[in-house]
C-alpha cells in the first residue's frame, strides 16, 4: 500500500483528535499551550498542519496540490492516491510524531510508489498487511462519517 504502519497509525491519531500535535487534548498538560510551534499563527489543529501552516507549505504544494478539504466527505479520504501522497507529506515533514523523534528514513521515493510508476502493483504481502488494515480503518471511518 505504501503509508507504512508509523505513518498510517499518526494519521489515524491525528483524524481521532489524540495525536502530538499542540491542539490537540494533552495527557500531561491541560492547559498546555495550543499555537503551532512551526509558525505560531495559529493552533496546531490537524487541519491547519495539513492545508495552511505556513511552514510546510513548499511539501504541500509539491504533495498536495488540490486538498483543501478535510472533512470525512472529502475526496483525500478515498483516494489511494491521495492518502498516499498525505503519509508522505507526514512523513516528510514529521507531522504528529512524537516530540523529539527524528524523521524517518525515506520509503516513498522508490518504483514502487503508484505515484511514481504507471504499472499496476503486485497484490500485498504478509508484510504489507497491517498498512492495509489501518488504510481500511481510515476509509471505513470516512464511510461512517458520510
Amino acid at each position: 500500500m505504501g503509508l507504512g504502519k508509523f505513518v498510517a497509525g499518526r494519521i489515524l491519531q491525528m483524524r481521532s483528535g489524540k495525536s502530538y500535535l499542540s491542539a490537540h487534548p494533552s495527557w500531561g498538560d491541560p492547559d498546555a499551550d495550543t499555537s503551532c510551534p512551526l509558525c505560531s499563527e495559529a493552533p496546531q489543529t490537524f487541519k491547519h498542519v495539513i492545508l495552511s501552516c505556513p511552514s510546510s507549505a513548499r511539501q504541500r504544494s509539491r504533495l498536495l496540490q488540490g486538498v483543501s478539504d478535510l472533512a470525512p466527505e472529502a475526496p483525500i479520504w478515498s483516494d489511494q492516491q491521495l492518502l498516499i501522497a498525505l503519509a508522505e507529506f507526514i512523513r516528510t515533514t514529521t507531522t504528529g510524531f512524537p516530540p523529539g523523534m527524528p524523521p524517518l528514513a525515506p520509503s516513498l521515493h522508490t518504483s514502487a510508489n503508484p505515484l511514481f510508476r504507471s504499472t499496476p502493483l503486485p497484490a500485498p504481502g504478509p508484510r504489507d498487511l497491517s498498512s492495509c488494515f489501518i488504510l481500511s480503518l481510515i476509509l471505513a471511518t470516512a464511510a461512517l462519517r458520510r
